[in-house]
C-alpha cells in the first residue's frame, strides 16, 4: 500500500503540472488575442465574415496600412475608418501582402473590397473601381552610389534588364508597353510573396538590382534607406482606387457617394498631409 501511494504521487504532480501549463497557454492566447488589434500581421483565416460586415483587404505598406510609433495608420486605413464611422458600416480589416492571392480572394467572395491599387485597364477588366482615393505613379527603384549616380538613367534604358514587381501589379502592363516603345524586351520578374516595401528593401540591400513600385512607397522607404533612388518614373500619375468584385454595384455606389464628399473635406487633406514624405 505504501508503495502504491509512492507510485501514484508523481502522477498527481504530473497532472497538476499539465493543468498549470494548460492554464498558462490559455492565458497567453487570451493576451495575444487582446493585442492582435495592434499587430499588422495577416491572420490565418481571412474574410467571408457574412452579415453586414464588409471584409476589406488592405495592402500592407507605408502609405496604406503600417505601424507608426506603435500605432496602426496609413492613408487607406484612416480613410476606411472614417468611412466606417460616418456611414455606420462595419468593416473588418485583413492586412495583405500577396497581391495575386488577394485578387483571387476578392473574386471568390472571401474579401468584399481591396485598398488600394492603381486604376489601370488590367484592373478595370477584372474588378469594379471606386472614385480616386489619392494620386500616385509607378517609379523605378534602384541603388545609387555614394556620389548619387545610378546605373539606369532613364526608364528607356531598361532594354534587356530584369525588373522585379509584385505579381499581378499593374506595373506588368506598363513595362510591357514600355518594351514596345523602346523596341526591346524588358525582363519582368513577378514576385508573389514580396510587398512593394520589401522589394525596396531588397534593392537597398543589393539582393536585386531594379524594381518598380508606387512612388509614395518609394518616398517612405528612402527615409530608411537614403541610397534608394526613385527619380525615374515608369508611368504618368495614376489614380489609386479601392476595388470591388464585379457585380457588387450597391457597395460601389455607397462607397463612391461617400468618397465624393470626403475628398473635398479638410479631414481628407489632413490624412494625405499626415503621410506625405515629410510626415511620419
Amino acid at each position: 500500500m505504501n508503495m502504491d501511494k509512492r507510485v501514484r504521487k508523481p502522477k498527481y504532480a504530473q497532472t497538476s503540472l499539465y493543468v498549470l501549463l494548460l492554464v498558462l497557454v490559455v492565458v497567453a492566447m487570451s493576451m495575444t488575442r487582446r493585442c492582435s488589434g495592434t499587430q499588422p500581421l495577416p491572420p490565418v483565416e481571412k474574410g467571408a465574415s457574412g452579415g453586414d460586415t464588409i471584409d476589406v483587404a488592405v495592402i500592407y505598406g507605408p502609405m496604406s496600412y503600417f505601424v507608426y510609433s506603435d500605432t496602426l495608420g496609413g492613408v487607406n486605413l484612416d480613410m476606411l475608418n472614417a468611412f466606417s464611422r460616418q456611414t455606420d458600416r462595419k468593416l473588418k480589416f485583413w492586412p495583405v501582402v500577396d497581391l495575386h492571392d488577394s485578387f483571387s480572394k476578392l473574386e471568390d467572395g472571401t474579401f468584399d473590397m481591396l485598398a488600394s491599387i492603381p486604376a489601370d485597364n488590367s484592373v478595370k477588366k477584372r474588378f469594379l473601381t471606386t472614385e480616386s482615393v489619392f494620386l500616385d505613379r509607378l517609379v523605378l527603384v534602384q541603388l545609387a552610389d555614394s556620389a548619387g549616380n545610378t546605373p539606369v538613367k532613364s526608364a528607356l534604358d531598361l532594354a534587356g534588364d530584369s525588373v522585379y514587381i509584385q505579381k499581378d501589379s499593374p506595373a506588368a502592363s506598363r513595362l510591357d508597353n514600355l518594351s514596345s516603345e523602346i523596341g526591346e524586351d524588358i525582363i519582368v520578374v513577378p514576385d508573389q510573396k514580396l510587398s512593394e516595401e520589401y522589394l525596396c528593401m531588397k534593392v537597398a540591400s543589393g539582393d536585386i538590382r531594379l524594381a518598380v513600385v508606387n512612388e509614395k512607397i518609394a518616398e517612405k522607404m528612402k527615409l530608411k534607406y537614403p541610397r534608394l533612388s526613385y527619380d525615374n518614373p515608369v508611368s504618368f500619375t495614376q489614380f489609386q482606387v479601392w476595388i470591388l468584385p464585379k457585380g457588387d454595384t450597391l457597395l460601389l455606389h455607397d462607397v463612391n457617394f461617400w468618397l465624393k464628399d470626403f475628398i473635398k473635406s479638410q479631414q481628407y487633406r489632413s490624412i494625405i498631409d499626415k503621410y506625405s514624405s515629410s510626415g511620419e
